[in-house]
């Protein structure tokens, strides 16, 4: 069994406090850094257990040192932070040390839709999924709009459909990885295509080793292995390249505050040393299990 460690939480305001921790993510520092929802800002924990406020932090607002209800995050190699600012509809840039960011995608008001998840590649495209609009949408270094590169064929569980979408990765060869929310699955997108292939999921929401019950946030590590916050299973699921079903590495003990339990666990962040940080969204902490 892994050793569990609790390395943030009890709801409020404070410095070593959470209120709704929605994202996650990791640096090559071996940093960890939690988008905390309501009190619009993100925290980075460090390896020596330092907290310090990285971006926000100044009240729910508009300006370049605030944000309103972020829940995406994403960091480059060079320490970079980009944050999707759901509440300003944009994509937030703030670089290491910076006291207030940048908007480096949207910004220009609030559409239809509403933004969910988000990722940057290695060229710089942003990635933007959106739940209401049930499309995933691209932002090239630039750009003066949005291009929609998967979906946008209305709410619906065909190939070309999605259903709450929650996530989204893309791979060095340009392969789009969505997160299908309400259809209980991972899609995954060619470059170029007009529909995904199901690799993960797609059989029900339901708590079966090869099912996902409204998945909210995942994680793929450089061998391809995917890991998915099983939301509604209160676990975190590993799947292999290929498999047809995943092991349960985290929680799966159902829901509660216990530190084997999780309350609607809503993101996951594994290292290089395979250690699992879970965004823990109910419990307002972060959890650690440390291989």
């Amino acid at each position: 069994m892994k050793n569990i460690f609790e390395i943030a939480g009890d709801e409020g305001c404070g410095s070593n406090q959470l209120l709704w921790p929605r994202a996650i993510a990791g640096d090559v520092n071996g940093n960890t850094f939690v988008v905390d929802t309501y009190t619009h800002q993100v925290q980075r924990y460090s390896p020596d257990g330092d907290i310090t406020i990285v971006a926000g932090g100044n009240g729910n607002g508009s300006h370049a040192n605030q944000l309103s209800i972020p829940n995406g995050i994403h960091i480059d190699n060079t320490g970079n932070i980009y944050i999707l600012d759901a509440g300003n509809h944009r994509i937030q840039l703030w670089a290491p040390d910076a006291t207030e960011g940048i908007t480096v995608a949207g910004g220009n008001g609030r559409g239809n839709g509403s933004p969910s998840g988000m990722f940057v590649d290695r060229n710089g495209d942003i990635y933007v999924s959106d739940k209401i609009e049930n499309h995933i949408q691209k932002w090239a270094p630039g750009a003066t709009e949005w291009v929609i590169v998967a979906g946008g064929n209305g709410e619906g569980s065909n190939p070309n459909q999605f259903n709450c979408p929650s996530g989204v990765d893309v791979d060095v060869d340009g392969n789009i990885y969505i997160l299908d929310k309400n259809n209980h699955r991972i899609q995954k997108w060619a470059p170029g295509a007009t529909e995904g292939i199901t690799i993960i999921g797609g059989n029900a929401g339901g708590s079966d080793a090869n099912q996902l019950k409204n998945p909210h946030g995942f994680h793929i590590n450089s061998d391809g292995i995917i890991y998915i916050a099983d939301s509604n299973n209160h676990r975190i699921q590993k799947w292999a390249p290929g498999a047809t079903e995943g092991i349960t590495v985290a929680g799966g003990n159902g829901r509660g505050s216990l530190l084997v339990q999780f309350d609607y666990p809503c993101d996951v962040y594994v290292d290089d040393n395979e250690n699992i940080f879970v965004a823990d969204l109910c419990n307002h902490r972060v959890h650690l299990w440390a291989k």
